[in-house]
């Protein structure tokens, strides 16, 4: 057998077969779908909460504002039909850690079983206390989902993976993001809006750079996760771990997250065809937990033999550099 000379660097792990893994490992554990089945049954299914009687007194009172030009007009209509199908309940569809949710983009009114039932949001503070609930709520249900996509991965015998202390950093984890985002957005959001009064112009190549930025930190913010549910990692361990990773191996990972992209994102226009009150829409429903579950799985192989790979490269520089001094 061909055997790898010591003077060459080790090579990083192969996407595609990490892909394999993980739909195999997912395909011999099917159980583990059954999360993001539940979760998409409930928006498919379940009752809207409706947010259209707090924001349709301020969508009237923009309407009736002198000067508005017809194409302001015709933006407004579009705004009044998203809040009249637009269901609270998608708040339960966190990120990073949440679960996939084919069903969180549907604003339709019915189901197979008719017109869905329709919860109103009473008031301004309630309704904000529900969001916070239900952020919750989607942190514990997508640190459950995570766990058990990582313990298909490493093994249910592994020993050392307590849920506990992966949920609760887990959870903490996301706090920290979102806290981290209100702090850094805030600020963004009232320095567009003077920029706006100087030159609206400017405002469209500064937000520009700042979608390129959060396209950019979604990666590793994405995989800041995975130690604390692979490793059981502290949060801040798992952070450090996700931008080294970043830092040193940047081609091979973005390369992982294109091909999981476009797996994930053109197979769903394809289980998203059915329309929401036909039962067909179960097809899409059971398809996309399953080819999400299995690029989760995947994500994990990948980040684990990544991370492994970063190691032996820099130990492989420490050494070639040792040998170049001596």
């Amino acid at each position: 057998m061909e055997t790898r000379s010591k003077d060459l660097p080790p090579t990083p792990p192969g996407v595609i077969p990490a892909l394999i893994r993980g739909f195999n490992a997912v395909a011999n554990r099917a159980v583990v779908i059954l999360i993001p089945i539940v979760f998409d049954l409930f928006l498919w299914l379940g009752p809207r909460f409706s947010v259209y009687n707090l924001i349709a007194p301020a969508l009237d009172e923009m309407e009736r504002m002198p000067g508005q030009n017809q194409g302001i007009l015709e933006n407004m209509n579009l705004f009044y039909e998203f809040f009249q199908g637009f269901n609270a309940f998608t708040a339960l569809r966190t990120f990073p850690l949440g679960v996939f949710s084919l069903m969180s983009a549907n604003i339709e009114g019915n189901s197979p079983f008719g017109e869905r039932m329709v919860m109103e949001a009473s008031g301004l503070l309630g309704f904000l206390l529900w969001i916070l609930l239900m952020t919750l709520a989607g942190w514990l249900l997508g640190g459950l989902y995570f766990y058990s996509v990582a313990r298909v991965v490493t093994g249910a015998e592994d020993e050392q993976a307590s849920t506990v202390h992966s949920l609760t950093q887990g959870v903490l984890l996301s706090g920290f993001w979102s806290l981290l985002w209100l702090f850094i957005s805030l600020p963004v959001l009232i320095f567009m809006g003077v920029l706006l009064l100087i030159s609206p112009t400017l405002v469209s190549l500064v937000y520009l750079l700042i979608a390129l930025s959060i396209i950019w930190l979604a990666v590793p913010v994405f995989f800041s996760l995975h130690g604390v549910f692979l490793h059981t990692d502290h949060l801040f361990r798992s952070i450090a771990k996700s931008f080294r990773m970043m830092r040193y191996a940047m081609p091979s990972l973005g390369w992982f997250v294109i091909v999981a992209m476009v797996l994930s994102q053109g197979l769903n226009f394809l289980w998203r065809i059915a329309p929401a009150d036909s039962w067909m829409t179960l097809f899409g429903i059971f398809g996309h937990a399953f080819i999400s579950t299995a690029l989760l799985a995947a994500s994990f192989i990948y980040y684990r033999d990544l991370n492994d790979w970063v190691d032996a490269a820099l130990a492989w520089m420490k050494a070639r550099a040792g040998s170049v001094r001596a």
